[in-house]
């Protein structure tokens, strides 16, 4: 019986190697690499550079044109750095693949500097695809500088009316002027205006009640202060946002 026992041989379970992390990756579509790193690129291009380090699949997959039309561009001044070869390379190919970020700064800067329809072209642009504040300037650009066309008049309240209806105006304006200001400062103080002032949109700006009721409580210090709801002209309300505006004389 002793015997016996000696020569059973205990079962050997072999150990099965498990995919390696890289071996995964491999075998994700093309497609997909890239969906992911979009993903990552669209949050934060320090997190894109990381990604990059990670594996070669992935370094691939960051020169897809999809990847330079999320990217991030956060991090990167509003004015760009002329000396930098390689960053001037990367922004060139974020516009030629419609980057929005990229699409609204050029646009701000070439309104505000040269006052040329290219500008507000790449703003347009932007604009169609959300960018708020691309939304914002060509919105109020429309509205101020086009009174002998209904069509602009109303693409420039729909576009305004998302913001309004999405809360965020006030934070909105405050992005714009942040830029606007540096615009300004590398340019001696120096933009070309777009509102004209003289022309508001409500014809009845003395009489009219949403104006005399709303005048004495718009101060708008935040976006909870501008409610849709209330029955009040919405000619008035983009005439009170021009006193906001004062970058834009």
């Amino acid at each position: 019986m002793r015997n016996k026992n000696k020569n059973m041989q205990r079962p050997i379970f072999k150990k099965k190697n498990k995919p390696s992390s890289s071996s995964t990756i491999k075998s994700l579509p093309k497609e997909l690499l890239v969906e992911i790193v979009a993903s990552v690129a669209s949050h934060s291009i320090i997190d894109l550079h990381n990604v990059k380090k990670s594996c070669k699949d992935f370094l691939e997959a960051a020169e897809d044109n999809y990847v330079y039309r999320r990217v991030s561009l956060d991090k990167f001044s509003f004015i760009p750095r002329f000396s930098n070869d390689k960053e001037l390379l990367f922004l060139k190919r974020c516009k030629e693949n419609q980057n929005t970020e990229s699409l609204y700064r050029e646009g701000l800067r070439e309104c505000l500097w040269n006052g040329n329809a290219e500008g507000l072209r790449l703003l347009d642009m932007a604009a169609k695809e959300g960018h708020k504040e691309a939304k914002y300037v060509y919105g109020i650009i429309l509205l101020y500088s086009s009174r002998q066309d209904e069509k602009l008049i109303e693409l420039g309240l729909r576009h305004l009316r998302f913001l309004r209806e999405s809360k965020c105006v006030v934070r909105t304006r405050k992005k714009v002027e942040e830029f606007v200001r540096i615009i300004m400062w590398k340019n001696n103080g120096m933009i070309i205006s777009w509102v004209n002032r003289k022309l508001p949109l409500c014809p009845f700006k003395n009489t009219c009640k949403g104006w005399r009721v709303k005048k004495g409580r718009w101060t708008l210090h935040d976006d909870d202060d501008d409610d849709i709801f209330i029955d009040s002209c919405e000619y008035c309300r983009w005439d009170y946002e021009l006193k906001f505006l004062a970058f834009m004389d």
